[in-house]
């Protein structure tokens, strides 16, 4: 099978799996296959997504020892992650709350081109992830 044969073969895989994706039930996850956002986009998004909602002070109220190494180690992933797409570590892990322009600036420079960050933004809320987080950075919008 020709390339051309092969990429013709994957559209239309993914077209059926969109007709499969209840847009109702996932909103976001038919956001980012409308997109096209690839799979390193998607995890940075998850990484600001995670970081921004504890920096809103959304984090597990247990203070375990465990939890807080996960939270380590997970930073180290994300700054190592954030390289691809130079996002400056000390932007992104400030302790001071997130911001919509934060927000915004940070898909600018992980997302794709025609993303709007409000629609992902309630993407995600209709999905119920991260609601206070998108609840709060929507309102500043």
């Amino acid at each position: 099978m020709s390339i051309d044969e092969q990429l013709e073969l994957l559209k239309y895989q993914i077209k059926l799996i969109k007709t499969l994706v209840a847009s109702d039930e996932h909103p976001h996850i038919m956001f980012l296959l409308d997109h096209d956002f690839n799979e390193r986009q998607t995890r940075s998004l998850n990484d600001v997504l995670y970081i921004f909602n504890r920096r809103l002070g959304e984090q597990s109220t247990i203070n375990d020892g465990q939890l807080e190494l996960f939270h380590n180690e997970k930073i180290e992933d994300i700054k190592e992650r954030n390289k691809f797409f130079s996002v400056p570590d000390d932007f992104l892990l400030t302790e001071s709350p997130p911001t919509y322009e934060e927000f915004v600036f940070l898909m600018e420079l992980i997302g794709p081109v025609d993303v709007n960050p409000s629609y992902l933004l309630r993407s995600l809320q209709m999905q119920n992830m991260y609601v206070k987080l998108c609840e709060y950075l929507l309102s500043q919008k």
